[in-house]
């Protein structure tokens, strides 16, 4: 499945998976937002699910729950505590749950409008707030809408990553994802993202990544590779081939494994 060619087609998508899906997972995660978040206030889901339904519809989504709260920190705050959820690095909150595991966030305590980068005054700002331009949209619960950058199918349609918002809480995080999502996805590396790897990327932060990602993944990409050197040619060769070889996607939806 490739993305769709418009907003409308995409909600359509995000609809039917969130709203129509009657397999077990999906029915407690609407039963927990109803139950547990919708109660502060406008809640929006960001990145991962609504990014992934876009690349590949319902198949492609393998992420955990990224929610935004239009509430108090104070409010969404005693959230985490009600359900004994952890801080999380970026001024969130992580909670695990039967199927799923979701991070969530006050409106003004996402990280972003935290320090003072972009004005956040409701949920459709939130797609100014991401490192990555893939990851800039977002699908608002209640009011069933959907916000993204301009040009947002498009980009995906080309196969093109790129920075959205350059400074970020967490470089070698995101110098992580980036070589998973341009050798595992197949994209290319816009002119911002080829700035920051080449900048980033090292002997020292090679090995910080490498780490990370054996903890993180079962199929480890950076490991392949006997240094940065030869990761950075991968990601940044034009003649590279679109599609890591070793290994294609994981293909276990998260939420799934204990049905």
């Amino acid at each position: 499945m490739h993305p769709p060619d418009s907003l409308p087609k995409l909600k359509r998508r995000v609809d039917d998976y969130l709203w129509r899906e009657q397999a077990v997972p999906i029915r407690r995660l609407r039963e927990l937002i109803a139950a547990q978040f919708e109660p502060l206030g406008r809640i929006a889901i960001i990145g991962g699910l609504v990014r992934d339904i876009a690349r590949r519809g319902k198949v492609g989504f393998r992420s955990d729950i990224d929610l935004v709260i239009d509430a108090s920190p104070g409010r969404v705050a005693e959230l985490a505590a009600e359900l004994n959820a952890t801080p999380n690095r970026f001024g969130g909150f992580s909670s695990s749950h039967p199927h799923w595991k979701v991070d969530f966030w006050s409106l003004p305590n996402t990280w972003a409008a935290a320090v003072g980068l972009v004005e956040v005054h409701s949920l459709a700002d939130l797609v100014h707030t991401t490192f990555f331009d893939c990851d800039a949209i977002c699908y608002e619960i209640g009011e069933r809408r959907l916000h993204a950058l301009p040009g947002y199918l498009g980009r995906l349609a080309s196969r093109t990553i790129e920075v959205n918002l350059l400074p970020n809480p967490s470089v070698d995080g995101n110098l992580l994802r980036a070589v998973r999502r341009i050798l595992l996805w197949g994209y290319r590396p816009g002119p911002i993202l080829r700035a920051f790897i080449s900048r980033e990327l090292n002997d020292e932060t090679f090995a910080r990544v490498a780490e990370t990602e054996r903890s993180l993944y079962p199929n480890n990409v950076v490991g392949c590779f006997p240094n940065f050197l030869a990761l950075s040619q991968a990601l940044l060769d034009e003649k590279a081939p679109l599609m890591f070889p070793v290994f294609g996607e994981q293909l276990e939806l998260p939420g799934f494994a204990n049905e």
